[in-house]
């Protein structure tokens, strides 16, 4: 009687498995879709509250939308320092007229159209400081250096930690495996790539839109590459180097290495101790770079590189941070390379690198440390009270 039941009952019962596999994957594939498609509208309801925010102004609708995004490991000091501080009296503008636009803040993975999935807030976030003119720092320079943090001291040699990185390095992550996860990687090429094409006057939501449209992996890298390196033959040895070195000529980087303890201030230099794993971890990108087209020599059209702030700029930083002796190197070691600086591939990264060398805020950061000084005075004093107090009492 039970055999025959089940065989009577198998053909529903895989029928109905049958109805429910197909609801489910052509469920999934639309709620993407729309989570996506939610994702930018609300960007673009955010930045005509920019506009409008900033129409009796001079702020930038396009600083005030992306910085609007940044929260947690996005608004630190460092991030303060070289993306800006987020408009508070903006925020408070946000929350009064649109408060179902705070989903922007914190945000993780994204579907995009092509099925892959993106870390959207850390693309945000890197496109901010590309359209401030620093289009390594926030995207693939940090991530190459917090990978290099995550396995120190574990080889000898360049070599042997790439070897090690490779277990983690692009591999399917949200961010919770890996210091450089696919969803990272992604993010950081297309921060790149998108935000030196925005001006004042574009529409974030659009350029995120018609870049997205039949996105492959080959387009993705070869607009980077052309955009960071140039014209290069990405099959070369050369072109290992020239990704590491781009890596360590840039002022921004130099001072999130500083500030993290992996860059030498006295003569201005990389650490030599970390000096294998970042590169390591340059060449696995080189690596993937190089595979994404197929090892095609890639052309520029202009041969333009993006670039970063002035070493004025990183000196003012440094000199903010109390390190006077650091900010003297920095600046001897810039003078030094002025003359092979390449220029912007746009408009927006010239002014905003002009900005940067010339009207480098630093009073942010300064209160930041003021702030942290403050604290631990006071911790101090009331150790002291507690101390004497308890010596009293004996």
């Amino acid at each position: 009687m039970i055999t025959n039941s089940i065989t009577t009952r198998l053909p529903r019962l895989l029928l109905l498995l049958g109805l429910v596999s197909a609801i489910f994957f052509w469920a999934a594939p639309r709620a993407a879709a729309e989570e996506y498609d939610e994702t930018l509208d609300r960007l673009d309801r955010l930045q005509q509250l920019a506009t409008d925010y900033a129409a009796d102004s001079e702020d930038d609708p396009i600083l005030l939308t992306l910085s609007y995004t940044r929260t947690g490991d996005y608004n630190t000091a460092m991030w303060q320092l070289t993306a800006g501080a987020r408009d508070t009296e903006f925020d408070s503008y946000v929350e009064e007229h649109d408060a179902d636009l705070s989903a922007l803040q914190g945000m993780n993975t994204v579907t995009l159209p092509n099925g892959q999935q993106i870390d959207f807030g850390h693309l945000l976030a890197s496109m901010n400081l590309v359209y401030n003119g620093l289009p390594i720092t926030g995207s693939w320079g940090g991530d190459c250096m917090q990978l290099a943090q995550a396995y120190a001291g574990q080889a000898s040699d360049a070599a042997g930690y790439a070897d090690l990185m490779r277990d983690t390095f692009a591999i399917d992550d949200d961010g919770s495996t890996s210091k450089f996860g696919d969803q990272d990687l992604r993010a950081d090429l297309d921060s790149v790539v998108v935000g030196s094409q925005l001006t004042k006057d574009s529409n974030i939501a659009d350029a995120l839109r018609s870049y997205y449209t039949d996105l492959t992996d080959y387009d993705r890298a070869y607009q980077f590459i052309s955009l960071s390196f140039g014209t290069v033959d990405t099959k070369s040895d050369a072109f290992g180097d020239t990704v590491y070195e781009s890596m360590l000529a840039d002022s921004g980087m130099q001072l999130l290495l500083y500030m993290n303890g992996m860059w030498t201030g006295s003569i201005w230099t990389v650490d030599e101790s970390y000096a294998p794993a970042l590169r390591g971890a340059t060449d696995l990108l080189t690596e993937y770079l190089s595979n994404a087209v197929d090892g095609e020599k890639v052309k520029s059209e202009t041969n333009d590189r993006l670039v970063a702030m002035g070493s004025q700029a990183l000196a003012d930083a440094l000199n903010a941070l109390g390190d006077s002796e650091a900010a003297s190197a920095a600046l001897a070691a810039g003078d030094q390379t002025v003359s092979g600086t390449t220029s912007s591939t746009s408009a927006v990264l010239s002014d905003a690198t002009e900005t940067l060398q010339n009207h480098f805020n630093v009073k942010i950061f300064e209160l930041v440390l003021l702030i942290v000084a403050a604290v631990a005075i006071f911790f101090l004093i009331m150790s002291c009270a507690l101390f004497v107090s308890h010596r009293r009492g004996r």
